[in-house]
């Protein structure tokens, strides 16, 4: 029922495009806000769509923090529920293959997925992942 054919098209630039003094952590938080504020709300299919985006700085690599507000009737909310495992293997399989986190992958980057129903406004799931989970 659930899969999302699209991603949000985050880092359209490289690190090449950015100034040599500016430093990854730096870009990562610069360019996330600036997706958040051009793109954000934005309706990915019919029930997901993304809200913000975020990188927080940390002693670490950082966390890029991905913010999702699902719509869903009584059904479709039973059959996500039932479904959360499967969600978060989707989200771990997009971070893995995706070419548009490469620059986030090589730095350390930790991803956490957030999903908040709209009807309830309660949080459905958060899913995390760090280097260990996706090299």
């Amino acid at each position: 029922m659930y899969t999302r054919k699209i991603l949000p098209i985050l880092f359209v630039c490289t690190l090449a495009f950015c100034s040599c003094q500016e430093k990854k952590a730096d870009y990562f938080e610069r360019e996330a806000k600036e997706y958040t504020e051009k793109h954000c709300p934005q309706q990915l299919d019919e029930f997901t769509r993304i809200d913000s985006i975020v990188y927080v700085k940390n002693d670490e690599a950082g966390e890029l923090k991905l913010y999702y507000t699902l719509t869903l009737s009584d059904e479709a909310r039973a059959e996500v529920m039932n479904k959360l495992s499967e969600l978060g293997e989707e989200n771990l399989r997009i971070v893995r293959n995706s070419v548009i986190y490469a620059k986030h992958k090589e730095a350390g980057v930790s991803f956490t997925y957030i999903y908040h129903d709209a009807t309830l406004g309660d949080k459905i799931a958060e899913y995390h992942f760090t280097k260990k989970d996706y090299e």
